[in-house]
């Protein structure tokens, strides 16, 4: 067992603060919950297509004074988990009824009280068991690009729900084939107290931790070379958040006399810029759980733009894409670049999916685009969407359409000749702009063209017409130019970029108005059983971590 370096005073600190912005309110209404955890082991198997296998054991003692515990809630360390993989166990009999938490963040709800359940009464001991699958939980860890990292913190439960301490042991096992010398250990979280190979072959870290709190997350971290898993992460970053501690750090070192008066408003300030952060990010996601739960197979079929909402890309270029299909069959013509007004074309026979449709009766009278249609158009491509995806598999159909983007531009970069590179590029307009790096791939490939000829559609997203005197091939009465090949990219980011910053006015505004319909916030609930912890605690400040962790439920 290799130990790993330690990480800076700066990380612990980070830890810390992030993760007391989780800390709950007691839900208005609650019944009155008043347990111990006396024992509990958790179990962190990591394995070869980089997803953790999680399963928790736990111990629960209700108070003889208490009201049942009717529901808990166990998180999870991201959205990749799999629902389907998620099975329950009280005193060894199954329990099904597992649901998509409306407490937590990101976790499930347990059952205890339908059906053939009983919840666990006053005075009564129970233990339940958890078993879960989150995937794409592996990183690269940021001291050593060979070699990858996990951080998992366990769950926990509200100070004000629970009373005493409890033994806590947690395995973490890593992929097959890695051997003892290979492993390294976080030195900033837990230290193992054991390491030993099971019969299979596969090296376990236990960590044991007798008098440990139920109200409080323990975080391991472990570090293997990367070679043994099929998908490492890049890093997360903070360097932001290192700049504002160091600022602190140098308070501390050359002012120790401002302390008393500025750290502690700093440290609120610090709290409400995360905060601020941390909810922007949150309105950002729109996509709901359901639809990244895992199934079986890949999800063939989507259009562009359902692929756009598939991998959460931005909603004002999921509409920009939207439009140029539109464009494309003629259905809609561009008035005006700024302001972005648009004009409906004869629409009868071109086959118009739903969102197409209902995207051009967004169109008002004037031109201008009104906002809350096309959120509405969002939120039923988003509803359709989750649809489609029910019993497929969410990281699977994801991969699957970012191999579309890139065969995309495979084919426009080995067409032969301007006019086959022009014909492949706007056939699959749509595709290339899922790339994030649609800009500089378009320069690339048609930086070095002699000219390019429009696209024949081209002409309706274009207000004006042709500058005299260019040679255009014709179309019907419609004159289209050739372009120098930077011309023409030029003209096709321009007008992406221009389409999409006016599309949709604030796109936060706009984003956060369809999250709020499509992928709300939890809601607190009174009627059962309360925990720490609104969904995932863990800061991730470490070096190459993984955000593995999993914050308490009710």
């Amino acid at each position: 067992m290799v130990t790993r370096r330690g990480n800076r005073f700066l990380g612990a600190v980070r830890f810390f603060v992030l993760g007391a912005l989780f800390v709950s309110a007691v839900p208005a209404g609650a019944t009155y919950y008043w347990f111990m955890v006396p024992q509990e082991t958790v179990g962190v198997t990591i394995n070869e297509d980089s997803s953790l296998d999680i399963d928790y054991e736990t111990i629960f003692y209700n108070d003889p004074s208490a009201d049942p515990i009717d529901i808990i809630d166990v998180g999870f360390p991201s959205n990749d988990y799999d629902l389907s993989s998620v099975t329950a166990e009280l005193n060894g009999t199954p329990v099904t009824d597992i649901r998509v938490s409306e407490y937590i963040s990101v976790g499930v709800e347990i059952h205890l009280d339908t059906g053939p359940y009983i919840p666990i009464y006053a005075g009564e001991t129970a233990v339940l068991h958890v078993h879960g699958r989150n995937y794409h939980m592996v990183y690269e860890d940021e001291d050593d690009e060979s070699y990858a990292s996990v951080v998992f913190g366990t769950n926990y439960f509200g100070s004000e729900y629970c009373y005493g301490a409890k033994d806590l042991t947690i395995r973490v096992v890593f992929p097959p084939g890695v051997t003892g010398d290979m492993t390294r250990y976080h030195q900033s979280k837990a230290v193992p107290t054991n390491m030993y190979v099971r019969e299979d072959g596969r090296v376990v870290y236990e960590y044991r931790i007798p008098e440990a709190s139920p109200s409080q997350m323990y975080t391991v971290g472990v570090s293997f070379p990367r070679d043994f898993v099929a998908e490492v992460k890049p890093p997360p970053r903070f360097e932001w958040l290192g700049a504002i501690f160091g600022f602190f750090i140098m308070i501390i070192e050359y002012g120790m006399s401002f302390i008393g008066c500025l750290f502690p408003v700093g440290i609120f300030v610090l709290i409400g810029i995360i905060g601020a952060i941390s909810k922007r990010r949150r309105r950002m996601k729109y996509l709901p759980p359901q639809a990244k739960v895992e199934g079986v197979g890949i999800k063939r079929g989507l259009a562009a733009p359902e692929a756009a909402l598939l991998l959460e890309k931005p909603l004002d270029k999921v509409l920009t894409m939207v439009m140029f299909g539109l464009m494309k069959k003629g259905a809609v013509a561009l008035v005006s670049e700024d302001p972005l007004k648009l004009k409906p074309q004869d629409i009868s026979a071109n086959g118009l999916r739903p969102y197409e449709t209902a995207f051009i009766e967004a169109i008002e009278s004037d031109g201008d685009l009104e906002r809350d249609k096309l959120q509405d158009v969002i939120v039923d491509m988003i509803d359709e969407l989750e649809s489609k995806m029910s019993g497929f598999s969410y990281s699977e159909t994801v991969e699957y359409y970012r191999s579309i983007v890139n065969t995309a531009w495979r084919l426009v970069t080995e067409a032969a000749t301007p006019e086959l590179k022009a014909e492949e590029f706007s056939n699959s307009l749509e595709w290339t702009m899922l790339d994030d790096n649609f800009d500089d791939r378009t320069n690339d490939i048609f930086g070095g063209v002699t000219y390019i000829p429009t696209p024949a559609w081209w002409v309706y997203a274009t207000p004006s017409t042709p500058a005299a005197g260019v040679a255009a091939p014709s179309v019907g009465e419609i004159s289209l130019p050739q372009l120098p090949g930077s011309g023409f990219a030029h003209g096709i980011i321009s007008k992406v970029e221009g389409i999409s910053s006016g599309v949709v006015g604030k796109i936060e505004s706009f984003t956060g108005k369809v999250t709020a319909v499509t992928n709300p916030p939890p809601v607190r609930s009174g009627s059962s059983f309360g925990g720490g912890g609104s969904g995932c605690a863990c800061a991730c400040a470490c070096a190459g971590c993984a955000c593995a962790c999993a914050g308490g439920g009710r």
